[in-house]
């Protein structure tokens, strides 16, 4: 609907296709829906994975210290990530999460996806693949 927005979403698409190791979950633009689903998969590591301007190349991938997260812009989710990893971790000691953003072209309402970001996206899969396939 906006865009590289759409790249959270569309990477999930390219990781089922690859059939990973991992409990998959599409939050679209409301990730705190999505909190007590996957705090019940009992998992130790949660990947977040959104596009947010870091002031790179379009495509471009980033995972992020969690410290770093104030300084990006992520301007279509109404929850900050800081609340939503907060509330992740609320109660869970030991609970790793990690923060990868791809860095979009457009985000205008009405745009597809980037070709820029549909390339990052796939050299993104791959490397994921590779890690849990």
């Amino acid at each position: 609907m906006r865009g590289d927005d759409g790249a959270g979403s569309k990477f999930i698409e390219l990781l089922r296709k690859r059939n990973l190791k991992a409990q998959l979950f599409d939050c679209g633009t409301a990730p705190e829906n999505h909190i007590f689903p996957i705090l019940a998969t009992g998992c130790d590591t949660i990947i977040l994975v959104d596009a947010a301007d870091f002031k790179s190349r379009a495509g471009d991938a980033k995972i992020f210290d969690l410290a770093e997260i104030s300084g990006v812009s992520f301007s279509t989710h109404s929850l900050s990530p800081i609340l939503l990893i907060d509330l992740l971790k609320s109660g869970r000691d030991g609970l790793n999460i990690f923060f990868v953003s791809i860095q979009p072209k457009t985000t205008v309402l009405g745009s597809a996806i980037s070709d820029e970001v549909k390339k990052g996206l796939d050299r993104l899969a791959d490397i994921f693949a590779d890690l849990f396939g």
